[in-house]
């Protein structure tokens, strides 16, 4: 019985991290993208800028998007 109970928590407790480091993820992406706005005037530098952003903060399918020209931020 000890033995479920801890294993639910565990679930539970995990998938509440994965959320919240989503959410704070996002939320890092899109102020890093800011920066690189404010920071950069467009060309070479900005985009190594969102390209760095991206890779770091972005998930599998923004970095997707952003290799295929498909995001633009």
């Amino acid at each position: 019985m000890v033995i479920v109970i801890a294993i639910i928590v565990g679930v539970i407790g995990n998938a509440d991290y994965q959320e919240i480091t989503q959410a704070r993820d996002q939320m890092n992406l899109r102020l890093t993208l800011d920066d690189c706005k404010r920071l950069f005037d467009e060309g070479i530098n900005r985009v190594d800028c969102f390209d760095k952003s991206i890779h770091v903060f972005g998930t599998e399918q923004q970095k997707q998007q952003w290799e295929s020209g498909d995001l633009n931020p």
